[in-house]
C-alpha cells in the first residue's frame, strides 16, 4: 500500500493537482463537473469586470444574493436559462460548442 504525504499546508493547490493525479475516480468526477465550475468562474469574472455585486446581479434578475452565491459556490447547478439570464444581465451572451472526447481504443 503507497504511503500518503502529509501536506505542509504550503502550496494547496499543487497538493490538490497531486490527488488529482494520483486518484482516477477524483479526475473521472472533475471531468464531469467540469463544465459546471467552467461556466461559474466564467459568471464571476464577467460579474466583476462589469464591477457589480452579487447583490446588484440579484436586484437586477430580481432574484435574491443568496441565489446568485448558490450559483457562482457551484452550490446549485443553475438551469441553461438562468445562465443565459444571467450573462444577458451583464451584457453578454452564451456561446456553447460541443467538444468531441478523445476516442478510447477499442480491444480487438
Amino acid at each position: 500500500m503507497a504511503k500518503k504525504k502529509a501536506h505542509d499546508g504550503g502550496d494547496a493547490l499543487a497538493h490538490i493537482r497531486e490527488l488529482h493525479e494520483q486518484n482516477p475516480e477524483l479526475q473521472a468526477e472533475y471531468e464531469r463537473l467540469r463544465p459546471r465550475y467552467e461556466i461559474v468562474k466564467q459568471l464571476i469574472l464577467a460579474r466583476r469586470k462589469e464591477k457589480l455585486s452579487q447583490r446588484d446581479l440579484a436586484a437586477q434578475l430580481g432574484v435574491s444574493p443568496s441565489a446568485i452565491g448558490r450559483i457562482e459556490s457551484a452550490e446549485h447547478s443553475p438551469r441553461l436559462e438562468t445562465v443565459v439570464d444571467i450573462a444577458d444581465a451583464l451584457g453578454y451572451r452564451l456561446d456553447v460548442k460541443l467538444i468531441r472526447k478523445k476516442s478510447t481504443p477499442t480491444k480487438s
